[in-house]
């Protein structure tokens, strides 16, 4: 029997945001059974590539079923292993317990602290190079039928050992890779699957500026700040990176490639994590903190995300600011320049992590660097009806003179906009739901309010995108209240009327409707608003995992791709997701 099968290991509730139900029907290995409960076991040491991403091999052994018999009446393991992307192992911890392809609990663990570096206390060792004195004691922890198999593998396992003290602690260089090389899963997704030219090209190491400092790539965040910097400027963390790279992308059509996680930096390093005892070893499951190196002050160079207002008076230098111009014609129309940067980091709200910060946080200088010159023919005035009502954005806000919600007026639908015809369907998918799912189904805008007729009316955020950008003008607002629980669904036009292009939709389950509906929007705080969701995601330039994430469980994204199963319905593959 196995560690997790052997003993009645207590369990906690916990979220995971994936639906892996896909990755389960297709196993590399093994065979699967939809009702079965499966627990993650181990990461393979080598890496297949599928377009633009790193495959991960995972290990899930059964717990419903842990053993079967083979024809000779001996009894094995059953497990089954699965491809994921690299940038799914941060959701998917050893002791994490899959039902149906969602995971809800895990197995309750000790937390653990230990400190180490590059060469105290740190060594990298195999268990394929040491099967028989291997500090590691697989045997306590793997069924013995599988032992023997399990013994080969290659995983350059890091052990963490202290003089005077017989116990070691071992972490999987994958667990320690997606704690210690940056913060967004995107950066991982990065170095795996680019050559060393390609990773400097991407993370924009090349920029320059008046006084050393880094510039942020769209998709990552300001916290990948320490490691970026680093990259740039420490040939230490150059080499080490370099080899990893040199050594994956070369390597790419071996079935098992030889790498190593190494510290990226020679100073100590702090690790909490979540962790088994294995006789006198103890073997990390999960990484919950880790510290960052100490040094100079780092300069995060940013383009202002909201045009600075000359006018304005009492804010702050780097705070983001509105520009309002005021027209009047027949009627008095508002025109809200709100240009936002292609770099995002500035605007969105602090990501709530899981992985903690242990120790002093690396002091970040954030220098806005200056509007580039704004050209007069790539602004144009838009005519729309002047509100009534102000259901969200009143004539208020930081600059005090408007409210950043007004800026997202209603366009009507019979407006010829490219692209449109996704959110006809995203409409008709989220009706079906009323006769499906039982479901309350209604659109919404700022002057509507909520409605359920067909002519549906959309958000403009044409004075919300920077002069320079044109994607996405619109956006369809909707509500959808099912299983008594109320879920709202951002969705965006097609880009360039190609099918699969664009932005993700977005589902969010509020946690107060009437303060995701305010009026008072503050971009800065931490609540929850749907128009600074909107914001947020324009200035990512998009919706990826690391900004679902941010949302602890509460967002989810769908794709608008057409399937050939009849009832692929895009609204609740999303909503079914938070569930």
């Amino acid at each position: 029997m196995s560690y997790f099968d052997e003993n009645n290991l207590e369990r906690v509730q916990w979220h995971c945001s994936l639906n892996l139900d896909k990755y389960f029907a297709n196993p590399t290995r093994g065979k699967y059974n939809k009702t079965d409960e499966y627990v993650v076991t181990w990461y393979e040491n080598y890496f297949s590539f599928e377009k633009s991403n790193a495959l991960v091999e995972v290990t899930f052994n059964n717990l419903t079923h842990p053993t079967f018999s083979n024809v000779d009446g001996k009894k094995y393991q059953s497990f089954l292993v699965i491809k994921l992307p690299i940038n799914y192992l941060h959701k998917i911890p050893f002791g994490s317990i899959w039902e149906n392809g969602k995971s809800k609990q895990m197995v309750k663990l000790e937390e653990f602290k230990v400190t180490f570096s590059e060469d105290k206390q740190l060594t990298y060792k195999a268990l394929s190079e040491d099967k028989e004195s291997h500090p590691f004691e697989a045997d306590k922890y793997i069924n013995a039928s599988y032992l023997e198999t399990f013994k080969k593998d290659k995983n350059k396992l890091l052990i963490i050992k202290y003089k005077n003290n017989d116990k070691s602690y071992i972490v999987h260089p994958l667990h320690f890779f997606m704690a210690h090389y940056g913060y967004s899963s995107e950066l991982k997704r990065i170095l795996i699957t680019n050559t060393w030219n390609k990773v400097k090209n991407k993370l924009l190491l090349a920029k320059e500026f008046k006084e050393k400092g880094v510039f942020i790539p769209n998709n990552l965040t300001r916290k990948d700040a320490v490691f970026l910097y680093h990259l740039k400027y420490d040939t230490y963390t150059q080499n080490v990176v370099k080899e990893l790279t040199d050594t994956i992308i070369f390597n790419k059509k071996n079935s098992k490639t030889d790498y190593l996680i190494r510290c990226w930096h020679d100073k100590p390093i702090t690790l909490s994590f979540n962790g088994i005892k294995l006789g006198n070893c103890i073997l990390c499951c999960q990484i919950t903190g880790i510290s960052q190196p100490p040094g100079e002050t780092i300069n995060l160079y940013y383009h202002s995300v909201i045009k600075t207002n000359k006018n304005s008076k009492g804010q702050g230098d780097g705070e983001p600011q509105y520009k309002t111009y005021k027209y009047t014609r027949e009627h008095e129309l508002e025109k809200l320049n709100i240009a936002l940067d292609n770099v995002n980091n500035l605007v969105t709200a602090d990501i709530i992590e899981r992985l903690k910060l242990l120790g002093k946080q690396r002091e970040v200088n954030p220098i806005r660097l200056p509007q580039k010159s704004e050209k007069s023919g790539n602004s144009k005035l838009l005519n729309y009806g002047r509100p009534e009502n102000y259901g969200v954005g009143e004539k208020e806000g930081k600059t005090g003179s408007t409210g950043i919600a007004n800026c997202f007026y209603d366009v009507s639908n019979d407006q010829k906009i490219e692209g449109k015809s996704r959110l006809d369907i995203v409409w008709e998918h989220a009706k079906k739901l009323h006769k499906e799912q039982n479901a309350s189904v209604e659109w919404y805008t700022p002057q509507c309010g909520f409605k359920s007729c067909d002519n549906f009316r959309l958000i403009s955020l044409e004075q919300a995108l920077d002069s320079l950008r044109s994607y996405p003008v619109i956006a369809l607002i909707l509500r959808v209240r099912v299983q008594k629980r109320t879920f709202f669904v951002l969705s965006f036009p097609a880009k360039n009327n190609e099918e699969n292009s664009g932005f993700s939709s977005v589902v969010y389950e509020p946690q107060n409707i009437q303060q995701f509906l305010s009026s008072k929007v503050d971009i800065d705080s931490q609540n929850e608003n749907l128009f600074k969701l909107l914001v947020e995601i324009i200035s990512r330039g998009g919706v990826n995992s690391d900004y679902v994430d941010s949302k602890d469980g509460k967002m989810s994204s769908f794709r608008h791709v057409t399937a050939n199963k009849t009832k692929n319905n895009w609204v609740w593959n999303g909503i079914k997701k938070l569930l």
